[in-house]
């Protein structure tokens, strides 16, 4: 009987370059989209990552945002691998992880999940994209920071900036001199050749009339211009929004799990640890 291959030990890179990580993002870019903006030398800056590697090949990597309080995180690879990066790698009390359903069980080895989503990854290209368009749609920009920070909320004080506006794509809809309905890009990567659509959002009383059709549409059909593919995120369970997207001619690409996620405690990694080499 013929023994097992003993496979290469997995090494957790801090050290990879750019380049490397970008190409194990690449191997599935509309996925990977958010993460291969924050690559962008505009972004990379704010960036960190990891890459495992088993032997020569690159099998897992994770990349976390610092600069912002939420500390996202997208990570995807081998199961054993990825358990490996988020118990000996990333440090982080808290993060939002993002990952393919498949990685669950290697983030869990080290983080609590408070709730986890799944949510549809739908994309959309210059040849199937449908514009539909029924209200008249104003470009947004730093002059308009005002009126869009009175449709999300004082909350969104800190995310929307006059450099925000300037630096992404925003259409909104008003009506009699107040902004009602909104919709923009997250991030846009030029490297990449991606933009995602998102933030869309229709005051409670100017709902059900085609107003975030006709905003996703603009922003769509702009961030077409400039990149190849642009990409959206929306809950699994969101029945309503999904044949709207299609409509727009966005078709789902893959699912995503999305939630915020704590560190578990050192005992309770140990008993979580299935992947720990002993």
């Amino acid at each position: 009987m013929t023994a097992a291959p003993v496979l290469p030990e997995i090494h957790i890179d801090e050290r990879s370059t750019t380049d490397e990580v970008r190409a194990f993002f690449e191997r599935d870019r509309l996925l990977t989209a958010y993460a291969l903006a924050d690559l962008d030398p505009a972004n990379v800056d704010s960036a960190r990552w990891w890459l495992a590697r088993r032997g020569r090949d690159v099998v897992a990597a994770a990349l976390l945002v610092e600069v912002l309080p939420f500390r996202p995180c997208f990570a995807m690879g081998e199961t054993e691998a990825l358990a490996q990066v988020f118990r000996d790698g990333i440090r982080e009390t808290r993060l939002i992880v993002a990952a393919p359903p498949p990685a669950r069980l290697a983030v869990e080895a080290t983080y609590r999940f408070e709730r986890c989503d799944v949510m549809r990854r739908m994309a959309v290209d210059a040849a199937t994209f449908r514009p539909r368009r029924t209200h008249r749609v104003t470009r947004l920009g730093p002059q308009h920071l005002r009126d869009v920070v009175d449709l999300y909320g004082d909350a969104s004080r800190s995310y929307f900036t006059t450099e925000r506006l300037e630096r992404e794509i925003y259409f909104g809809i008003y009506v009699d001199d107040q902004l009602v309905s909104g919709a923009g890009t997250h991030v846009r990567s030029r490297e990449a050749g991606l933009a995602a659509v998102g933030n869309v959002l229709t005051r409670m009383s100017h709902r059900d009339r085609g107003m975030a059709t006709s905003v996703t549409s603009a922003v769509t059909e702009a961030a077409l211009e400039e990149h190849r593919d642009v990409v959206l995120n929306v809950r699994e369970d969101n029945v309503p929004a999904i044949p709207v997207y299609e409509r727009l001619g966005f078709r789902t690409h893959g699912t995503f799990i999305e939630g915020p996620a704590v560190r578990r405690a050192p005992w309770e990694r140990i008993t979580k640890g299935i992947w720990r080499r002993t």
